[in-house]
């Protein structure tokens, strides 16, 4: 009778954690959408209210750095 109930609890831990990854997920997923939406948004509001190029030059450089310092630390 214990085994039945050990491999019952470890059952109803591999649901829980289960559900609760998938929460987790979820709400990290909405989280980072949200996140981007607002850099999105302040970012173009930047964009708007540089006037000159070499500026915007500048900008767009060092976003693209970014980026690409992002890209080579996922390899």
């Amino acid at each position: 009778m214990p085994a039945v109930f050990l491999l019952l609890r470890s059952l109803v831990i591999r649901l829980l954690s289960s559900k609760l990854a998938g929460s987790a997920a979820q709400f990290l997923r909405r989280s980072l959408s949200t996140a981007v939406s607002h850099l999105g948004r302040a970012l173009r509001h930047i964009w708007d209210r540089v006037r000159s190029q070499e500026s915007r030059e500048a900008i767009l450089s060092c976003v693209l750095c970014i980026l690409n310092m992002h890209k080579k630390q996922d390899n």
